[in-house]
């Protein structure tokens, strides 16, 4: 039976391609031939090469995945508040469970484009409805660009229902409870009005005579996400159908509220006119208008 010994030796590659072998204590022995120097020069490359390659590979694998899910959270948080992107992002993938959340204290606002609808169809019969459409792209787009401002922090928009426009404040979990609690109610009125003179400016460049009828409301609502494929998140609850009915029950160019909204309002130094009585739904109610703006 043969053994074959190793013992820890010193190489030296000869000219000649040979390799010398000594031992530690530098005896010389005899010359063997081991490996040619091009041999074990070709194999080292490929080998590099190929090591090189694969960590190449693998390194813009893991940046395409950080650049995927990089845009994967960019779409989740243009379709969900952030903070019900968070939710969807932290949860564990067996996790299927219905989001919702109930709050106690929240303003609701709806804004429809006066007379849009007509225009449309006006303009559909002519064969122009996409023109009608690049324009109200325009106009919600600018309703969007507001919410970029700090000044409206606390308003979240919830969804366009053809020419209306529905946002919320007060809907964010982490928000300081204070003695101004309803400082997210003023700011959707502001957020209104800076509504109103955008859709102005974009009159005055396009020609057109639009206003925004806008309808706001206060109180508890329930905020959740439907749907898997599509998840759409939205509130419901009788404030949200109390202000829906201040939109389509108000006039043209002015904020309608119900009389427990313009008592918050109030406080906080708003000023507001007694429109009279009006039936909501069957419902003798009383809302106050904010005053007219100036219609440039």
């Amino acid at each position: 039976m043969n053994y074959l010994c190793c013992v820890q030796v010193w190489c030296i590659l000869t000219n000649t391609g040979e390799a010398e072998i000594m031992d530690r204590t530098n005896t010389a022995s005899h010359a063997v031939t081991v490996c040619t120097y091009p041999e074990v020069r070709t194999r080292w490359e490929a080998t590099a090469r190929l090591d090189f390659l694969w960590r190449l590979q693998a390194q813009q694998e893991v940046e395409d995945m950080r650049e995927l899910r990089e845009h994967n959270e960019c779409l989740l948080h243009n379709i969900l508040p952030v903070h019900v992107a968070r939710h969807f992002l932290d949860r564990s993938k067996n996790d299927e469970e219905l989001y919702s959340q109930s709050y106690e204290e929240v303003g609701v606002m709806f804004a429809s484009i006066a007379g849009f609808n007509e225009y449309f169809e006006k303009k559909e019969i002519k064969h122009e409805g996409v023109d009608c459409l690049r324009l109200l792209n325009e106009i919600i787009a600018g309703f969007d660009e507001l919410l970029e401002e700090s000044y409206f922090h606390y308003v979240e928009k919830i969804k366009t229902i053809g020419s209306c426009y529905m946002a919320a404040s007060g809907l964010a979990p982490d928000r300081e409870v204070t003695m101004d609690e309803w400082n997210h109610l003023s700011e959707l009125v502001l957020f209104a009005l800076a509504m109103q003179e955008t859709l102005k400016e974009i009159n005055r460049h396009t020609a057109k005579n639009f206003q925004l009828r806008v309808g706001i409301a206060h109180g508890p609502v329930v905020a959740g996400v439907i749907g898997a494929t599509k998840p759409q998140y939205d509130i419901w609850g009788s404030t949200v159908n109390l202000a829906s009915r201040m939109d389509s029950t108000g006039v043209s160019g002015r904020i309608q509220v119900p009389e427990a909204t313009r008592k918050i309002l109030a406080e906080w130094g708003f000023v507001l006119e007694l429109r009279g009585e009006i039936f909501v739904k069957g419902v003798r109610e009383s809302p106050y208008l904010f005053p007219q703006l100036n219609a440039e």
